[in-house]
C-alpha cells in the first residue's frame, strides 16, 4: 500500500491533535448553520470511505462528488482522500446535462450526491443515473445507509472504462477553458497542499485565525478552503453559496479574520455593511480574484481596516500573484501583485520569445501549485520548461508585479464563474431556430460580465428572444448562470476576410428580464 501524501498526513495529525476540536461550520442558502468539528469530519470521511471500498471502488478510481458545499460534500472530498480516490468537486448549480458530460469525461466510477439542502432537485437526476449506468455506484450523501446498501460493483461490472489521469491525480477540477467542452484539470496532493499553504499566507492564517469560505467547494478556492480547516485546524465557516447578509452574520457571529473572494463578493459585503451602518471589525484580511479587481475596490477596504489583497490565478494554477496584508496600500492597488510560493511568470510574444519590462504579451506561469495537465491528455496550452500558458495578456513592471490588461481567452467571468464563450454558442447553434450566432461580454458593475447573445434567425422561423433562449438552454440542462441575460436579433455577424467574428463590433444593449436577476 502506497504512503500517504503529506496532505493527508496533515489532516490525520490535525484530526488526532489538539486542532481536533477545531470547528468547520458549514451554512446552507438560508443561513442554516451546521457544524462538526475536524475529528469527527474526518471519522464521517473514513466511514464513507469504508463504504466505497465494499462496494467495489479502488483507489485510483475516479469519484464525482456533487453537491451545494455541505457537510456531507465536505466528507465526500475528504473520503476520497482517504481512501486513495481521484475525487471530482462538482457544484449543485451545474446542469444534469453537464454533469453527464464530465461523468463521461471523467470515467467516474461513482457519484456521491446531496439530495437535500440543494436549491434544484437532484434526485430525478440520480434515478435516471442509476437506471441507465450500470457502471457507476450512485450515492445518496443524505441517506446514511446508502453506500451499504448499494449494489457491489464488481470488476468489470457494466462498460467502465478508465481514463488514464496524468501524475500522481488527487483531484479533477473542471473549467470551461476556451472551448465547448469543459476542460478537467488535473491536482496532485502536493498541488492542492502548495496552494493551502500559499494562500493561507496571504491572509496571516499559518499560526492561527479564522476563515470564511466563500467559494463551492467544486472550485479550487473552495476545495482549499476546506484543507484551510483539515490540514491546518484553523476554524473555517463554509458557505453553500454567497449571500452578502449570511457572509456578513458569519463574520460577526465567528468573529473571522478573513476570507477569499471576487470583486463581486468583497463589493457586496462591503455594501453590506454600509447597510448595517458598522460592523467587519474582526476581518483584517481579504484575497480578492476570479476578475478583474479595481483600486478602488482596495481602497474601499482599505478605510474600515481590511488589507485586500488582489490576486491573479486560474484553475489550472490557483495563486501565480498576489500580495500580502503588509504591502502598503499604494502597492495592493497598483497591481496584481508578485509572483507568490516559488511561481514564476514570464510575458512571451507571439513567437514564444520573452518580452522585456513593460512589454505586453501572453502571460506564461509555472511553480509548485501548478496542475500536471489537462484530462484530456492535451499538452499545447504548456510550453518547453513546463510553461503553462495562461491566455491572458499582460506586462510585468520594474519591480516585478505583474499587470494583467487582456484574455486572449474567450471567456465571460461572471461573479467569479467562468462562461466559455464557445459552448454558449454551441448551444445557440442547436437552437431550432437559430441559423448563426455569437457571444459577447456585457460589462457589468456588480458581476463585473454578463454573457450577451447576438442572433441570425433562420427564415421563416419565430422570433428568438430572452424567453425562447432561456427555455432552450434549461431543456438542454446547461447550467444557469452559463444562460445569456440579454439576446439581440442581427440581419447577420460581422466577419473579416477569414470568417471570423469582429466581436468588437457587436454592442451589447442592456435589456429587462435578465435570467438570473
Amino acid at each position: 500500500m502506497s504512503q500517504p501524501s503529506e496532505l493527508v498526513r496533515r489532516v490525520l495529525a490535525s484530526a488526532a491533535g489538539d486542532a481536533g476540536d477545531v470547528r468547520l461550520h458549514f451554512v446552507d442558502h438560508a443561513g442554516v448553520e451546521d457544524s462538526t468539528t475536524v475529528a469527527q469530519l474526518v471519522d464521517d470521511a473514513f466511514a464513507l470511505a469504508g463504504g466505497l471500498a465494499g462496494a467495489g471502488v479502488r483507489p485510483g478510481d475516479v469519484v464525482a462528488v456533487r453537491g451545494s458545499g455541505s457537510r456531507r460534500f465536505g466528507a465526500g472530498v475528504l473520503a476520497c482522500a482517504l481512501g486513495g480516490m481521484v475525487a471530482v468537486p462538482l457544484v449543485s448549480l451545474l446542469g444534469d446535462g453537464d454533469v453527464d458530460l464530465i461523468l463521461d469525461l471523467s470515467g467516474a466510477r461513482a457519484l456521491l450526491s446531496e439530495t437535500t439542502g440543494t436549491r434544484h432537485d437532484l434526485v430525478p437526476h440520480l434515478t435516471a443515473l442509476a437506471g441507465t449506468r450500470p457502471e457507476l455506484l450512485v450515492v445518496d450523501l443524505d441517506d446514511r445507509d446508502a453506500v451499504r446498501g448499494a449494489v457491489r460493483l464488481e470488476p468489470g461490472a457494466g462498460e467502465h472504462q478508465p481514463v488514464a489521469l496524468p501524475g500522481p491525480a488527487g483531484f479533477v477540477l473542471f473549467t470551461s477553458g476556451t472551448t465547448s467542452v469543459p476542460k478537467g484539470a488535473v491536482h496532485s496532493h502536493d498541488t492542492v497542499l502548495a496552494e493551502v499553504l500559499d494562500f493561507a499566507g496571504q491572509l496571516d492564517l499559518l499560526h492561527g485565525g479564522r476563515f470564511l469560505q466563500p467559494f463551492p467547494m467544486g472550485h479550487v478556492g473552495g476545495l482549499v478552503g476546506l484543507f484551510i480547516a483539515l490540514a491546518l485546524g484553523r476554524e473555517v465557516v463554509v458557505l453553500a453559496s454567497w449571500n452578502a447578509a449570511v457572509a456578513f452574520e458569519a463574520i460577526e457571529r465567528h468573529a473571522l479574520t478573513s476570507t477569499g473572494s471576487t470583486p463581486y463578493f468583497a463589493a457586496t459585503l462591503f455594501e453590506e455593511r454600509a447597510r448595517r451602518g458598522c460592523g467587519l471589525a474582526s476581518l483584517t484580511t481579504m484575497e480578492s480574484g476570479g476578475g478583474p479587481v479595481g483600486s478602488d475596490l482596495v481602497r474601499r477596504a482599505h478605510e474600515i481596516g481590511i488589507a485586500l489583497s488582489p490576486g491573479y490565478g486560474s484553475t489550472e494554477h490557483p495563486t501565480v500573484a498576489t500580495h500580502r496584508s503588509s504591502d502598503p496600500l499604494e502597492v495592493r492597488a497598483g497591481s496584481d501583485g508578485r509572483p507568490t510560493n516559488g511561481s514564476e511568470i514570464r510575458i512571451v510574444g507571439a513567437d514564444g520569445g520573452e518580452l522585456p519590462v513593460g512589454g505586453d504579451g501572453e502571460v506564461v506561469v509555472r511553480g509548485p501549485e501548478q496542475f500536471l495537465g489537462y484530462l484530456s491528455g492535451d499538452r499545447s496550452a504548456f510550453l518547453d520548461g513546463g510553461w503553462f500558458r495562461t491566455g491572458d495578456l499582460g506586462h510585468l513592471t520594474a519591480d516585478g508585479c505583474l499587470r494583467v490588461t487582456g484574455r486572449l481567452k474567450e471567456i465571460i467571468i461572471r461573479g467569479g464563474e467562468n462562461i466559455s464563450v464557445p459552448e454558449v454558442e454551441a448551444h445557440l447553434a442547436a437552437h431550432p431556430d437559430v441559423l448563426d450566432a455569437a457571444v459577447v461580454g456585457l460589462p457589468d458593475v456588480r458581476f463585473g460580465e454578463r454573457a450577451s447573445a447576438f442572433v441570425v434567425r433562420r427564415p421563416g422561423h419565430p422570433v428568438v428572444d430572452l424567453d425562447s433562449v432561456r427555455h432552450h438552454f434549461v431543456a438542454r440542462g446547461v447550467a444557469r448562470f452559463k444562460i445569456p441575460e440579454s439576446v439581440h436579433e442581427v440581419a447577420e455577424l460581422p466577419r473579416n476576410a477569414l470568417g471570423k467574428v469582429q466581436r468588437h463590433a457587436l454592442v451589447p444593449v442592456p435589456q429587462a428580464g435578465s435570467v438570473h436577476g
